[in-house]
């Protein structure tokens, strides 16, 4: 199979796999130092970390939520409730996922494309927030990167493959569906297609269908629990495809919004919250793009082909989704198109590279690197660090607002009604009972029920919101902050207690 050439391969070259342990290595470090351990959690997080965490009750789980990420956090919530301690494991799991990740293209593309790759993927911002953050997307991009290369090396090349590969191509397509099922079917979908093309090739062609039934297997264990809990859970598979699906709205192209949100925010429901098209993320997309298509020029042969369009096609592939449906723009979502085009991205680059020092030496193809790669992430470390100052002053308020609740004390258990329920509402150890908006509504009669059985109920509003909730004017009233306040009636027979960990 035709290769790329490889500018750092050599006699005395620094190894592939330590260039890679070195990338995993700085990625953890940068979620560690710029976004910190002490960075609160948001709305998402509380709904995934709670559900094993022993502070409290588990928050109402969505049809649409996989299992995957509480898996992965439960066993530090099932120890400990400290954040600083869930921030370092996940920094650290995600660092780990990374090099095993990449190391996988170690194997399908020799030299140093997995590197590479990994600092283009690692280095935007959107990576080093989210890998410190217990949620679904750095998993499911860092699964699709692994499955693309583990499948491609099954199929695609002249690797020697065992039945434990294809073993691990069914594992790891079930694990990722374990995040998101539809995800995993849309993965599993294009490699499959792509190990189909490899039939042609009849020294291929046994591999290939041993790609495509190992990812069969690996999807249909994945439906297969997911059905199974649709019918324990929801009552059957078409009510939670159903309810799995409410959030998205009538179909629409969101491709301005995605290129608006390339700086942030972290979501944004119309073109104007999701703020000015960012000049030098543009310009960066632009980039990215051009040394795709040099890559899949440099590629030679029909399976060398094929090994560096299927990144760039899957990860539009995935992209697609989430450019034409949806209730909101996340730039999360793009995390797995970003970990894949990194790898196509990373092919250009060294062609480029190799081309320039035929030309003009070892400098210019450094030059030529140390430009592009340290633009990349200038700008990348600009964007994660807007976003970083802003949501610690948002989260920051979140803490304040739980620990000063905690002083005025409250028995258990207890349940929260407000509008940012879920995060309150883990970090207290209480029930979420969500408000449908930020002015306080007549407070329902099921939750007052739960007093009787009792509930000890916190009622969190803004200062002034409460004026059509009669049914809770005669509870006592507690001045949090400067602007919030709290309602408290406590269960029956139950006493409040201050400085309740929580």
């Amino acid at each position: 199979m035709g290769a790329v050439p490889d500018p750092a391969a050599g006699g005395r070259a620094v190894s592939p796999q330590v260039l890679l342990g070195i990338v995993a290595l700085c990625y953890a470090a940068a979620q560690l130092l710029l976004v910190t351990p002490e960075f609160g959690i948001e709305w998402d997080e509380a709904v995934y970390l709670s559900q094993f965490s022993l502070n409290g009750e588990p928050i109402f789980f969505h049809a649409s939520r996989g299992w995957g990420t509480p898996l992965i956090v439960a066993p530090v919530v099932m120890i400990t409730d400290s954040l600083v301690v869930v921030r370092v494991y996940l920094a650290i799991v995600s660092a780990l996922l990374l090099f095993g990740a990449f190391h996988v293209w170690c194997r399908v593309r020799p030299g140093h494309l997995a590197p590479t790759a990994a600092a283009l993927f690692g280095g935007c911002w959107l990576s080093v927030f989210y890998g410190i953050e217990a949620l679904p997307n750095v998993y499911t991009a860092l699964g699709a990167v692994a499955l693309t290369g583990m499948v491609l090396r099954v199929a695609a090349t002249g690797t020697p493959v065992t039945w434990r590969s294809q073993a691990a191509v069914a594992a790891v397509t079930f694990l990722v569906s374990l995040f998101r099922v539809t995800d995993a079917t849309l993965i599993a979908l294009a490699l499959g297609g792509a190990a189909a093309l490899m039939l042609r090739v009849p020294e291929r062609r046994r591999r290939a269908l041993g790609a495509i039934a190992a990812l069969t297997g690996g999807l249909a264990a994945g439906w297969g629990l997911w059905s199974a809990e649709a019918i324990i859970k929801y009552g059957s598979f078409e009510q939670r495809l159903a309810t799995a699906s409410e959030n998205f709205k009538e179909p629409q192209w969101l491709i301005e919004h995605n290129l608006r949100a390339l700086d942030g925010p972290l979501s944004c429901e119309t073109v104007e919250r999701c703020g000015p098209l960012p000049v030098g993320g543009l310009v960066w997309l632009a980039v990215v793009l051009l040394l795709m298509i040099t890559g899949l020029i440099a590629a030679r042969g029909y399976e060398s082909w094929i090994v560096a369009a299927t990144p760039v096609i899957l990860g539009a592939g995935m992209a697609m989704p989430y450019l034409y449906f949806g209730l909101r723009t996340h730039p999360r979502y793009m995390m797995p198109t970003l970990g894949l085009w990194a790898i196509a991205a990373a092919g250009g680059l060294i062609f480029l590279a190799a081309g320039l020092r035929r030309r003009s030496g070892v400098a210019g193809a450094a030059a030529c690197c140390s430009v592009l790669i340290g633009g990349h992430l200038l700008l990348q470390h600009s964007y994660l660090a807007e976003n970083v100052a802003h949501h610690t002053y948002v989260r920051e308020h979140d803490r304040i607002l739980t620990d000063r609740i905690k002083e005025i004390g409250y028995g258990r258990p207890c349940a929260v009604f407000a509008w940012n329920t879920t995060i309150l509402a883990h970090r207290l150890g209480c029930k979420a009972v969500r408000m449908l908006s930020r002015t306080v509504p007549v407070v329902p009669r099921s939750l007052l029920a739960e007093a009787e059985k009792g509930y000890s109920i916190l009622v969190v509003y803004r200062e002034g919101e409460d004026e059509n909730a009669h049914n809770i004017a005669s509870w006592p009233e507690y001045q949090v902050t400067k602007r919030w306040r709290v309602r408290i009636k406590e269960g029956a027979g139950v006493r409040a207690e201050s400085g309740l960990s929580g």
